[in-house]
């Protein structure tokens, strides 16, 4: 059985022209959550490994930052207290992936994935192409 892998670009003209390279032409391309970001997927071979390549890029942030559930309503506190309220950090869910792919020149590859082992261990195995 394939594993899944996800790859994460630093911009979408990177993961077109990536998938399109490792795919020799035959990866295939679908609209994600963002108009902005398609995703491109292809069957690739990693250390014999049979793997479903998705490759998407980032757009915006990768964490999300939230106030503690008895600061986020408008009138359930003072604004005041928002300066001193405690921030929650979190990393969204990437849902039926085995591996986060980041490229192994990115100089944000080492802290993008510093930050998804951060918030959750276990959603980061750091395996950077060669």
């Amino acid at each position: 059985m394939p594993v899944k892998v996800l790859n994460v670009a630093e911009k979408p003209s990177v993961a077109k022209e990536v998938s399109r390279i490792l795919s020799n032409g035959a990866a295939r391309s679908r609209r994600g959550r963002s108009q902005y970001n398609p995703i491109w997927e292809f069957c690739y071979t990693i250390n014999g490994q049979q793997c479903d390549m998705v490759f998407t890029s980032v757009a915006g942030h990768l964490m999300e930052l939230e106030f503690a559930a008895q600061y986020k309503r408008w009138r359930g506190c003072s604004p005041l207290d928002l300066y001193t309220a405690p921030v929650i950090k979190d990393v969204p869910p990437v849902r039926d992936c085995s591996y986060l792919q980041l490229p192994q020149c990115s100089k944000c590859a080492a802290k993008t994935c510093a930050t998804c082992s951060a918030c959750k261990p276990a959603s980061c195995k750091d395996s950077r192409m060669h």
